[in-house]
């Protein structure tokens, strides 16, 4: 059988320190937790801001929209702060958006892990980028860059994509703070990609014991 997580699922497990902790969530919230639309705290905004991309509604209506969502768990005060980051995003970069499709970090096809950006852009300059949005709840930002920003964008760029990608790089939209982050090869730091490999070893390891 083929394990299948989510690159936030990876992310989340690679950011763990004890391997109880992995043991931990690997059980509880992947290999028996079924998912249900209705819990994903995110879901509601990344699909107005694929509205937008699409051209299906305006920044006044996904910043009208947060404001609008239940005050539970900070969710307004997240929403409000993500929304309002991609508008500055967007004033900023004035991009036009082109579709992607389906991208996937496939490990000996024991493990299989998904890694599709949500936007293709092509910046006011002419850059073109497949992004996928960081919208995490805020922790200290080198620890950040570290345990999510590099591995995500590591894993967009060795995973196999099913679209035309238009020459674009990967890249992060921060949305805890509005910064794009692109992936880049000759810059530090950098993710050793067999480090992914390790990891993917774990969670095999971990997987087959409990």
């Amino acid at each position: 059988m083929t394990v299948q997580l989510s690159l936030t699922q990876f992310l989340h497990f690679k950011a763990i320190i004890s391997t109880k902790a992995k043991m931990n969530y690997l059980k509880k919230e992947v290999k028996y937790n079924e998912y249900a639309f209705y819990s994903d705290y995110w879901m509601g905004l990344r699909q107005k801001i694929h509205k937008f991309s699409q051209g299906k509604i305006t920044l006044d209506d996904l910043n009208q929209y947060a404001l609008t969502v239940p005050d539970k768990n900070n969710k307004r005060k997240n929403y409000i702060r993500d929304a309002r980051n991609f508008s500055q995003f967007v004033k900023k970069y004035q991009p036009t958006f082109f579709e992607v499709g389906k991208s996937s970090w496939n490990y000996h096809d024991k493990l299989i892990i998904s890694a599709s950006p949500e936007l293709g852009v092509i910046t006011n300059s002419g850059d073109k980028y497949l992004i996928k949005n960081f919208y995490t709840k805020k922790k200290d930002n080198e620890k950040l860059m570290k345990k999510n920003i590099l591995p995500m964008l590591t894993m967009m760029n060795i995973a196999n994509k099913d679209f035309n990608t238009h020459e674009a790089i990967p890249a992060v939209l921060n949305l805890q703070n509005g910064k794009l982050i692109s992936f880049d090869e000759d810059k530090k730091p950098v993710l050793d990609p067999t480090e992914l490999t390790i990891d993917a070893e774990n969670i095999l390891t971990i997987w087959n014991l409990i």
